[in-house]
């Protein structure tokens, strides 16, 4: 696909895109976002949690991930995520209760692990109310 990319996000339970043509890719990578084009760099980076944005023209989609990996070759990009939550699956009230409950527990942590937990709880549930969120 010359000029194109082709975007692939994988869970351990599910492929939810497989191969899809798109334009542009944005994603929250361990240190920050990245942006992706065609013709960039190979890559390879831990994924961090939040949106995953994809434009096939004038169209943008997203969808929300937690952890894993992705790999930039060629034209490819690959995210194999720990968990992934289309927009379609997303129960947004659901959401809303999870990033209470998660600051709760952020507010009471008692030790690094538990305020790290409650951390990544608070923002995978952002994290999907974004996607929810119209563009």
């Amino acid at each position: 696909m010359d000029g194109r990319l082709t975007l692939t996000v994988v869970t351990p339970e599910r492929a939810l895109l497989s191969g899809i043509a798109c334009d542009e890719v944005t994603l929250p990578a361990w240190l920050g976002e990245i942006g992706v084009l065609p013709g960039h760099t190979p890559l390879i980076a831990l994924l961090g949690i939040g949106v995953v944005g994809y434009r096939d023209g004038a169209r943008r989609q997203a969808l929300a991930v937690r952890g894993g990996f992705v790999e930039i070759a060629g034209d490819a990009v690959r995210i194999l995520a720990d968990e992934a939550a289309a927009p379609e699956a997303i129960d947004g009230a659901k959401a809303a209760v999870e990033k209470a409950d998660a600051e709760s527990r952020r507010a009471n942590a008692s030790g690094d692990e538990e305020l790290d937990a409650a951390n990544a709880d608070a923002r995978f549930a952002e994290a999907r109310l974004e996607v929810l969120r119209p563009a």
